[in-house]
């Protein structure tokens, strides 16, 4: 296991903002942790390069190239770079958000929004909002409340009978538990285990098994991790099966989210 060295938020993400929208362009190193704060202001954390994690209180978001985050005000969340990470954040003025999801998610970045986010990071925050430059940032805006969602927000569960399962299964996540074994090992029924995970997580166990395990799978292929080590390690039969269960719910091969770098 890699050792991760915690690091404090930036400066700017701590002020006030001094515009409607600020934007704050940072890099990280592989296997820092931006530790646990929070923002007055909504945020979207977009990596240029690179993949982070993104964990709240209640949920964790693999964010990998192409997609971006979107964090609610006030929510706590902490951020690791598992892999060299240069980023671009943008801190939104609450008068702003009725444009923005109305709950934190992983949204998909199409090439002219990356584009639009690249040329935003030669802004600086002494802008003119009525200017270009503000011009720029209202239109990233606009397509950030148009951008789809995607799947990469994992809910936590919090019943202590499934964190002992969420425990187990991280620690071996080559396991392939069905619902009575986990029964047997839990002290719950299928039926009441499957009620908790839908009724704690709005998921079915397994699709947010899955949801696990494509997390899993992108922190290991950032790392450089064989798709028959992946494979071997999620519990699949074969590369080509894990290959089409990712393929499926991502809609992209693992090679997608291999390090450019």
């Amino acid at each position: 296991m890699p050792k991760f060295i915690k690091i404090s938020p930036s400066i700017e993400s701590q002020q006030k903002l001094a515009m409607p929208i600020t934007v704050v362009r940072r890099s990280i190193a592989a296997n820092s942790v931006v530790s646990k704060h929070s923002h007055k202001w909504g945020q979207f954390v977009y990596a240029n390069k690179g993949v982070l994690l993104v964990v709240t209180d209640s949920d964790s978001y693999v964010v990998p190239p192409e997609q971006g985050v979107w964090l609610l005000p006030e929510i706590e969340h902490e951020v690791t770079a598992i892999t060299k990470v240069a980023l671009t954040s943008f801190y939104f003025d609450n008068d702003l958000l009725e444009r923005l999801p109305a709950q934190s998610c992983v949204l998909k970045i199409n090439n002219f929004l990356k584009a639009l986010i690249l040329e935003a990071n030669f802004i600086t925050n002494d802008y003119i909002w009525s200017g270009a430059d503000g011009l720029l940032l209202r239109l990233i805006l606009e397509k950030l409340s148009l951008a789809p969602n995607v799947i990469f927000q994992l809910p936590f569960p919090k019943d202590p009978r499934l964190l002992t399962m969420l425990s187990m299964i991280q620690k071996e996540p080559s396991n392939r538990y069905d619902l009575r074994q986990w029964g047997e090992i839990i002290g719950a029924s299928s039926r009441t285990i499957s009620r908790l995970f839908k009724s704690e997580t709005g998921l079915s166990y397994s699709i947010w098994r899955q949801r696990l395990n494509i997390q899993i799978a992108i922190s290991q292929i950032t790392k450089g991790e064989s798709i028959s080590n992946i494979s071997s390690l999620l519990g699949y039969e074969s590369p080509s099966a894990f290959t089409h269960m990712f393929k499926v719910n991502t809609g992209m091969t693992p090679s997608f989210y291999r390090s450019k770098e």
